[in-house]
């Protein structure tokens, strides 16, 4: 593990941050009036940010607000609230009073907001270089589920993959595991969800800000293991505005399909520079019912609780924040070797991070960020007579720096930057994957350049990664005594992109990029059964790197009443490593567990993805959205062995790589008004019969929801109220990436409710 520089970048940032402000004397100040520009009636509780000043408060009940102590100056600011369309407006400071009205106009669509995820600066989602989805507002609300990957089912290029319902995890453009970054505030939240099917995601969804989703390879920002896409849980962990007073969200949800209920509050509070962050969710849920009965051992109770704190200036901020989470889950029986009565997960992940943003005048350094992070987590896999069938531990320490800076010469923006990981981890019961310590480090450079019309983007990525394995071990690999040995990685990875401005509201981009992806250490040492996924994973400590070379192309539209995006793909990976059904192996008394051996073999991924949200008038709207995702390796593959207790068949490997969603997306009509809404959609999937070995296609099906909403303002407080349904007809259909497809089919009809109350 790294020795912990925390403490002295906090100490050098405070005193960066402490020195003068940038500008002159801070006398200046700004006040304003938010009003619906329908009626002329004040609007209570907006949200008003000056973006350049981290500065962030709500609005009174006479609509009103004011910033005082401002520097002379130009900023930024922008006005948002449920049921309006958010304005930004650049507004200038002199050193008396300046007194502003933002008129908001009512939108059901809303406009693309601002992004932070795999950008040089925050900007406009229009103004982004990869296909994106956002959700936020009363998009979340209308959406959000028990798990982020539920809560991102029906976005374009987005599936989900799933042992029960706790551990579901996003599955974008047909890839998984860690070639989907999943980040909380820009950076990983140290699990290993990535590892296996039945290791859940440690991230509540309930009281988050927002979700970015950036599809595509980020192979430069965020390692370049990110060959599907990223997607980054917004919570503002560690404070990056300052606020006046105290302001609260609290949040209520129910689902009628497993009697599960949460509760969650999120409490924000400052005085001058300094700001403070509190978060408690928690969430109690029974057994999952479906069409045909009960998914036994599916309950799960999940606790999660964070605090930060930071100082905040007009050059950035510094802070700090610690959060734990635990989520005690269990994992349904039924499968061919598995346990009847399922297996219980205890789940358990402490993590201190801390952050400084500091800005400078200079245009070759606008600012440097620095975070470290530090993870404690682990998990225990019990078997029903209480006994540790499988335990992991994982101890995680990262330090980054990057560096950004504004136009220079040919240059518009820019980003320099490095990262440093170690890894400690622990097994332990019956599985045989070797404790092992593992070391990363990166270096990446990516520059912007924008001259009319078109902004064109390249960098690269330089990335090493170091496993040692404790113990000495030999793996069977294809009839050959493999032993466990150290195995280091390194590559470049690089891309180049451009976005053209085609008109006032239409962009096209496209870009080509190189990705590195190294194999996990299951992927090389594994040996053994694996109690809670009900398999025998055999790795290869003589696995290849996977290299892809990937382009994407896309054109999005952003009008008053239109709001659309298409994208098309293609990856060609070299080296994909993947989990080959070899047969069964008989195992013990519990009879044949699936063999999953990992592998390298050429594959081709391409497809096609797209949304469109569309205003028929100010409240009717249409959407829908559609993804497609086809597959294939690209050489022959050998023929499987199917092995029994008494004899050994062959039949021919299958050209397909394993749990590939089918053509899928919704459709859907909302008619939104400010203070309330109702909706209805279909969601669909087509019939999958490209299967990989050993897996069976899944009929097509068709299934529809409602939802309905209520915004009462009380006061300086905002009430919102969200029902759905879900399922109506409580129809029995088969998800293609569920685990379990082959015991039981998708939840049954579900009625929730969500309360959500701002202060």
């Amino acid at each position: 593990m790294p020795r912990r520089p925390g403490p002295l970048l906090c100490f050098f940032a405070f005193g960066v941050l402490s020195a003068a402000p940038c500008g002159g004397q801070a006398q200046g100040r700004i006040t304003g009036l938010v009003v619906d520009s329908a009626s002329g009636l004040p609007i209570v509780a907006a949200r008003v940010q000056i973006l350049e000043l981290h500065r962030l408060l709500q609005t009174h009940e006479d609509g009103r607000f004011a910033f005082d102590d401002l520097s002379a100056g130009g900023y930024t600011m922008v006005v948002q609230r449920l049921g309006y369309r958010a304005q930004e407006r650049r507004v200038a400071v002199a050193t008396s009073a300046v007194d502003h009205r933002f008129a908001l106009s009512p939108a059901a669509v809303e406009l693309a907001p601002r992004i932070v995820t795999g950008v040089l600066s925050d900007r406009t989602g229009e103004e982004v270089l990869s296909p994106t989805s956002v959700l936020s507002g009363a998009a979340l609300d209308r959406r959000l589920a028990e798990t982020l990957a539920a809560t991102l089912a029906n976005q374009p290029g987005v599936s989900v993959s799933s042992l029960s319902p706790s551990t579901a995890r996003p599955v974008i453009r047909g890839l998984s595991g860690d070639r989907i970054v999943i980040l909380e505030d820009g950076q990983r939240p140290g699990d290993l969800s990535a590892m296996s099917g039945d290791h859940a995601t440690s991230i509540d969804p309930l009281v988050v800000e927002r979700i970015e989703v950036v599809r595509g390879p980020m192979s430069l920002l965020f390692g370049t293991s990110a060959l599907g896409g990223v997607v980054n849980v917004i919570r503002d962990e560690v404070p990056a505005s300052s606020v006046n007073g105290v302001h609260a969200t609290l949040t209520a949800q129910g689902a009628s399909v497993n009697r599960g209920g949460s509760v969650g509050g999120v409490v924000n509070a400052g005085r001058g520079a300094f700001a403070v962050r509190f978060e408690g969710t928690a969430r109690r849920a029974g057994d999952t019912r479906t069409p045909i009965g009960s998914l036994v051992n599916t309950d799960v109770a999940e606790y999660n609780l964070g605090i930060g704190a930071s100082r905040v200036g007009e050059r950035g901020h510094v802070g700090a924040a610690y959060r734990f989470y635990a989520n005690d889950y269990g994992i349904p029986g039924g499968f061919i070797g598995g346990h009847a009565r399922g297996v219980d997960i205890v789940m358990r992940r402490h993590t201190a991070r801390a952050d400084a943003d500091v800005h400078f005048d200079s245009a070759a350094f606008r600012s440097v960020r620095a975070t470290v992070t530090l993870t404690d987590y682990g998990h225990t896999e019990f078997e029903p007579s209480g006994s540790v069938g499988t335990r992991f531990d994982l101890r995680s320490g990262a330090g980054e720096v990057v560096a950004r800076h504004e136009a220079i010469g040919p240059l518009s923006l820019g980003a320099v930057g490095a990262r440093l990981t170690a890894n400690d981890f622990v097994t332990g019961g019956s599985l045989s994957t070797p404790s092992t310590r593992s070391y990363g480090a990166a270096l990446f450079v990516i520059e912007e350049l924008t001259r009319g019309a078109f902004t064109l983007q390249g960098g690269a990525r330089y990335e090493m990664a170091r496993f040692e394995p404790r113990t000495l071990s030999f793996i069977d690999v294809g009839g050959q005594r493999v032993p466990t040995r150290e195995r280091t990685f390194a590559s470049v990875a690089g891309s180049l992109g451009a976005l053209w401005k085609a008109s006032a509201r239409v962009r096209a981009g496209v870009s080509v990029n190189r990705a590195f992806r190294v194999p996990d250490v299951t992927e090389l040492y594994s040996n053994g059964p694996h109690l809670a996924a009900n398999s025998f994973d055999v790795g290869d400590p003589s696995l290849e790197a996977e290299t892809g070379l990937g382009i994407d192309a896309f054109v999005r539209a952003t009008g008053a009443s239109t709001s659309a995006e298409f994208a098309v793909f293609r990856s060609a990976l070299s080296n994909f490593v993947f989990p080959s059904s070899r047969g069964r192996a008989e195992i013990g008394p519990q009879g044949g567990r699936p063999r999953f051996q990992f592998t390298n073999e050429d594959a081709v991924f391409q497809g096609a993805e797209g949304r469109v949200e569309w205003s028929a008038t100010s409240a009717l709207v249409f959407d829908a959205t559609a993804s497609y995702v086809r597959a294939h390796f690209r050489s022959t593959r050998d023929s499987v062995p199917v092995i029994t207790a008494t004899d050994t068949t062959f039949i021919p490997a299958s050209r397909f790589p394993p749990f590939i969603p089918p053509f899928n997306g919704s459709a859907g009509v909302r008619y939104d008004r400010t203070r309330w809404f109702v909706s209805s959609a279909l969601r669909f999937a087509a019939r999958q019969g490209r299967t990989g070995d050993f897996e069976a296609p899944t009929a097509s099906w068709l299934v529809p929801s409602m939802t309905a909403g209520l915004r009462i303002v009380r006061g300086a407080t905002l009430h919102g109220v969200t029902l759905r349904l879900d399922n109506a007809f409580d129809r029995e259909y088969r998800d293609h990436l569920s685990r379990i497809k082959a015991i039981r089919p998708e939840a049954g009809r579900n009625v929730s409710l969500l309360y959500r109350l701002t202060i």
